[in-house]
């Protein structure tokens, strides 16, 4: 197997997985919408039948059709858009995406194992890699993590490094994600103030676990009670992604982590320079299911188009203008992986308009 890149910590880069991040980026800019979250767009269905007056518990079938619908605005918003497969496996869904967006698999089954009256969480497979690797063109794993119960740690660690290893088998980029979950019984304050200490600890054991690490970062505030509690400055957010910046051998990508796009617009704009780019997915979307335009599955792509799409461009032109390329953490690359690449300036994807003060 040929390799075109190899990171600071002597993982390779095969010659199949840089030529595909290549051929959807070129630019470095690597915008990810992420539309895989199974048991949250249940949630979101649940509200939006509710909210329209149908009398239906949602299904697996209603999670598919909001994905195809959503799908199809993606192409020229997006550098890749991350699903499930439920999504990616059905009937006509490449087509619906569109060629031109790099398609991103999950492999872990929505629901983790729960053990010890659930203060660990153990991710599972719900499709294999060689079950799925026909069908897109990356895959991507989440891990639900508590640093304090080693023995969900430990197995979790053994999960992606399977699936990290499959990735390579089969020639397609892993994206790994990292969740610290809040435990039962735990106010969202505390939770969120374990945020800043957690997240350095994942990001040493599970930054190496990929070609790309999806992270949270400390929240600003949280709502509780009705009232709106501050969390961390903008300095403590910015010296967590400092720190597993720092840590991690791999790109990181940031999650919304089930934020509102207000505050999921300011952590990013915080740690824009730190990172490769946006994986995101409710912050965008999740006022569409309940809009007062929303009136039937129509109208609900509609104000998907409405919502979603320019915050979606908001995000974009940020890590446009300040991210790091995705391949900025190989210590070296082959001639013939730079010719596949643009390294001189980077473009804004609008129409620019300057009428001064």
């Amino acid at each position: 197997m040929k390799i075109l890149a190899t990171y600071r910590d002597g993982v390779g880069v095969s010659e199949g997985i840089f030529s595909t991040l290549a051929k959807y980026s070129t630019s470095g800019v690597f915008d990810v919408f992420a539309s895989d979250q199974h048991s949250s767009y249940l949630k979101l269905t649940e509200a939006y039948f509710k909210h329209t007056g149908v009398n239906k518990k949602p299904d697996d079938s209603d999670v598919r059709e909001v994905c195809l619908r959503f799908a199809k605005h993606l192409g020229g918003n997006a550098t890749a858009a991350l699903f499930n497969h439920l999504a990616y496996l059905s009937p006509g869904f490449r087509e619906t995406l569109g060629r031109d967006v790099m398609l991103i698999g999950r492999l872990e089954d929505t629901s983790a194992e729960s053990v010890d009256d659930g203060t660990g969480q153990i991710a599972r497979f719900a499709v294999r890699a060689e079950e799925v690797a026909h069908a897109v063109d990356g895959f991507k794993i989440l891990v639900k993590l508590n640093p304090a119960h080693r023995k969900s740690w430990e197995k979790n660690i053994e999960f992606a490094t399977i699936a990290f290893e499959e990735a390579k088998k089969f020639n397609k980029p892993l994206f790994t994600e990292t969740l610290l979950f809040q435990l039962p019984g735990e106010s969202k304050t505390d939770f969120a103030k374990r945020l800043p200490d957690g997240l350095i600890a994942m990001a040493k054991d599970f930054g190496p676990l990929g070609h790309f690490y999806k992270t949270q970062v400390p929240l600003l505030w949280v709502e509780e009670d009705g009232k709106i509690v501050q969390i961390a400055s903008p300095q403590v957010v910015r010296d967590a992604a400092k720190e597993m910046e720092k840590i991690s051998p791999r790109p990181m990508l940031l999650l919304s982590a089930a934020v509102d796009f207000e505050q999921y617009c300011a952590q990013y704009g915080i740690v824009s320079d730190l990172i490769s780019g946006p994986m995101c997915g409710r912050a965008y979307f999740k006022e569409a299911f309940t809009d007062p335009s929303t009136k039937d599955w129509d109208t609900l792509e509609k104000s998907f188009v409405r919502i979603a799409i320019p915050r979606i461009r908001i995000i974009r032109r940020l890590a446009c203008a300040m991210s790091k390329p995705w391949w900025y953490k190989f210590s070296s690359m082959t001639d013939d992986a730079r010719s596949m690449i643009k390294t001189d300036a980077r473009k804004m994807p609008s129409v620019r308009a300057d009428f001064g003060y």
